[in-house]
């Protein structure tokens, strides 16, 4: 995975819960190319936490963020034209949609989306809270988010440890 965005670096550090894990992130836009007001082009981060999504921008002058918890989610838009991605992520009452240009990207957000959406996705916090006896099963789960990216070596090794204690 490339390096962390300043936008995901800057959500990490102002807008992460307690317990919350960033699960993938992308870069791109919200707003419309050439457009203004409210409407204008802010480019950031999509992030996707196990519990809800964000838009994450940075600025000089402020920020911008827009967040929809996952379950509050009912579908997901997808478009693509000539190399141009979008994701519109729907609500009962609201909208959300990022752009890109990258493929690979935008299918790991909808992924991490779609597990999160339908219980897949399992915050860090969560894999260590397991109980003794699933302890086993926890270490598994943990090797898997090491795998996928999620976890950095050294949250792997923490969270290692305390399941090994259990043992």
């Amino acid at each position: 995975m490339a390096a962390e965005s300043k936008h995901v670096t800057k959500f990490r550090a102002k807008h992460l819960k307690q317990g919350e894990q960033v699960v993938a992130w992308g870069e791109g836009y919200i707003g419309e190319m050439m457009g203004s007001g409210k409407k204008a082009q802010q480019n950031g981060a999509l992030i996707v936490t196990g519990g809800r999504v964000a838009f994450y921008r940075k600025g000089f002058f402020g920020e911008v963020i827009e967040t929809i918890p996952l379950k509050a989610i009912t579908s997901i838009e997808r478009k693509s034209f000539m190399g141009h991605r979008s994701i519109r992520l729907h609500t009962s009452h609201d909208a959300l949609e990022f752009k890109s240009f990258k493929k690979e990207q935008d299918q790991a957000l909808v992924d991490a989306i779609e597990d999160g959406r339908h219980g897949g996705a399992q915050p860090v916090a969560a894999v260590a809270a397991a109980p003794e006896g699933d302890a086993m099963a926890a270490l598994a789960k943990l090797g898997e988010l090491k795998a996928a990216g999620v976890l950095t070596e050294e949250e792997f090794s923490t969270k290692k440890s305390e399941l090994l204690a259990r043992l």
